[in-house]
């Protein structure tokens, strides 16, 4: 072979002796180097066409294409690559139009999309159009809004909202149906007061309606068909003043309202008209498959706005209120609740969580008909999904009370007076911020049937002196642990005089709560503070685990998170609870002044000897003998 070779490149090379001879060898070279990429492509496509996946229908590869366009993000186009693997397959990607119909917020080149926007064809186009789109980019989409399905205008610094206005207000959308226009980074919002509505033709097809940060007539509003509404004002960002806002008009909210019996989701943030604070208008309007009701503003328009509504018992309700008076809160809205909540079909709560921030002034409350999906829920994680999948939450603004703590007695011991809770079962309450204690044991004396309290933040320590009645001492008097300064006497004193003026089973100071307590997770506390001026943390503990097992009502979980507390704490705790869960997170304590010979016990009677079947009575052994 290597001699046929050499004989046939001699004869060639004679052969191009000349120029002219040597450019048509040359082309002869080229044809049949192209002649042999495409026999070698015609095999790989025969190959390909004995795969077993190539059997399948175009149809069945194209759902694939699908499932693998949208499994994840619908505007990512990280599925491209499989129209690279071979002819067939690129050819069935670039048949189907439905592939190339959703446009992402981070868009790419003009050219591309132009590319996407031709190969998508006359197919339902969903768009979303934000961050830092010029107006050349913008333009491109102008052509195609007649044949647009959903369309999302977000936070598009560049583009000056009058003229996407003048943009949107040009076009014809007959296919519009998901809307959703966002403003931001405005001192105040934009009006948008023109025309019949927000296209230059009405929206028949329009279901889902999302307005953000713009004001308008609420006229211009699709009726009918709409299934989502939500309108949204910064709070804090503007004042309604009815001769100039177009959200005032409460008989036009009235009429919207009345002509959408098809709503499903309906939000009204800082948007109410000013009228709804002085009454209602005793109009009911009916709103038969609401399932999600989300209101924001002062209180009265809440109130009154949510007593217009009929909706079922089974709506879920999100309301964030300022407050004017408190009797607003207890005499107005709560009953309303109430009212929702135990119609035809009453809604029983087994889960309620607390957050008191009192720096802000703003109480939140969460209740929902099912417990938490994790065992030992942490508190940031229901602060950060403090609405999901809870059928009711209400969050109270009192900016303008001087004592918030006298509010959030009253708000909450009203909240659980008129709620359902008879079946509650996980309470958790959280604050951050130590005030003078509220009276837990009345606030929570409905609540019987609670299992899991969870306890978070430093403010909350004062709870956990309502979990166990207070101890007689012996007696012998007690030393603290640590923290006396000097002056342990007198404060032990103190400390003996108040657990005598307040142990009386008839005080109504220390009811006991919560007396089928079985968990109880602390999170974000100090063991080493006094509660009450009394006990510290963790010697209050150490009492409810002991008093709970005296009384056959045991504690059988105690978990300790991001706490600060020592291993020698720990561990006395891990003595006495069967399970004990403990991040091992500790912190070294000062111990030189403490009485090496002061145990826990010294002081207490624990064994639990209840002749009198009195509940969580205790009387020590010298008063016994006495």
């Amino acid at each position: 072979m290597s001699t046929r070779f050499e004989c046939k490149m001699n004869e060639f090379q004679s052969s191009i002796q000349t120029p002219k001879a040597r450019a048509a060898a040359l082309a002869t070279a080229d044809q049949d180097i192209d002649t042999a990429k495409r026999l070698i492509l015609s095999v790989f496509t025969c190959r390909n066409m004995l795969a077993p996946i190539s059997v399948l229908p175009a149809e069945i590869l194209a759902r694939i294409f699908h499932f693998n366009a949208f499994s994840g993000h619908r505007f990512s186009m990280g599925w491209v690559p499989v129209t690279h693997v071979c002819r067939h397959w690129r050819q069935i990607a670039l048949d189907d139009s439905t592939l190339w119909t959703h446009f992402s917020p981070y868009l790419w080149d003009n050219e591309w999309i132009v590319e996407r926007l031709s190969r998508a064809r006359n197919a339902p186009l969903v768009i979303d159009l934000c961050s830092s789109m010029g107006q050349d980019t913008f333009s491109l989409f102008a052509p195609h809004i007649s044949h647009t399905r959903e369309l999302y205008l977000r936070s598009m610094p560049n583009i000056p909202y009058p003229t996407l206005i003048q943009w949107i207000s040009a076009q014809t959308a007959p296919a519009l149906e998901h809307l959703e226009l966002y403003v931001s980074n405005l001192v105040s919002p934009m009006d948008h007061c023109d025309g019949p509505s927000f296209f230059k033709e009405p929206l028949p097809e329009l279901r889902i309606f999302c307005v953000y940060q713009v004001l308008f007539p609420w006229s211009l509003v699709p009726r009918g068909r709409l299934t989502q509404l939500e309108v949204t004002l910064s709070k804090g960002l503007y004042t309604s003043e009815p001769e100039v806002s177009p959200h005032d008009n409460l008989n036009a909210l009235i009429d919207l309202l009345v002509n959408c019996p098809a709503l499903e989701v309906l939000t009204f943030k800082n948007c109410l008209p000013a009228a709804l604070s002085e009454s209602s208008g005793g109009q009911t309007i009916h709103l038969p498959r609401l399932s999600r009701l989300c209101l924001g503003g002062s209180s009265s328009c809440v109130t009154n706005l949510f007593k217009m509504l009929k909706l079922s018992s089974s709506t879920t309700l999100s309301l964030e209120c300022t407050a004017e008076y408190v009797a607003t809160f207890n005499e107005h809205i709560l009953p309303a609740l109430s009212t929702h909540f135990n119609g035809s079909t009453p809604m029983e709560f087994r889960s309620f969580k607390i957050i008191l921030n009192h720096n802000s002034r703003v109480i939140d409350l969460v209740a929902s008909t099912s417990l938490p999906t994790s065992p030992i829920p942490h508190v940031n994680d229901f602060q950060a999904d403090i609405d999901i999948d809870a059928e009711f939450t209400l969050s109270l603004s009192f900016l303008g009370f001087h004592d918030f703590n006298d509010v959030v007695d009253m708000t909450l011991r009203r909240a659980c007076e008129v709620l359902s809770f008879s079946k509650l079962e996980f309470l958790s309450i959280f604050s951050l911020v130590t005030t003078r204690p509220v009276n837990w044991g009345e606030v929570f004396r409905h609540c019987t049937e609670v299992t899991t309290v969870q306890v978070a933040g430093h403010g909350m320590a004062s709870l956990l002196e309502f979990l166990a009645p207070p101890q007689r001492y012996s007696g012998k008097g007690r030393k603290r642990r640590r923290g006396d300064n000097g002056g342990g006497t007198a404060k032990q004193a103190s400390h003996d005089n108040n657990n005598n003026n307040n142990n009386s089973e008839s005080s109504p100071m220390w009811v006991p709560i919560f007396p089928k307590l079985t968990s109880l997770l602390l999170e974000r506390l100090d063991f080493n503070i006094e509660v009450l001026g009394l006990d510290i943390v963790f010697d209050v503990i150490l009492r409810i685990v002991r008093r709970r097992k005296a009384k056959k009502t045991p504690l059988t979980t105690l978990c300790i998170d991001r706490c600060i507390i020592t291993a020698e704490e720990a561990g006395e705790l891990e003595k006495v609870v069967p399970d004990f869960r403990w991040d091992h997170h500790q912190v070294e304590v000062d111990n030189s002044d403490e009485d090496e010979d002061d145990e826990c016990d010294d002081d207490y009677d624990y064994n639990g000897s209840d002749d009198d079947g009195n509940e969580y009575s205790d009387i020590s052994e010298s008063e016994t003998s006495e």
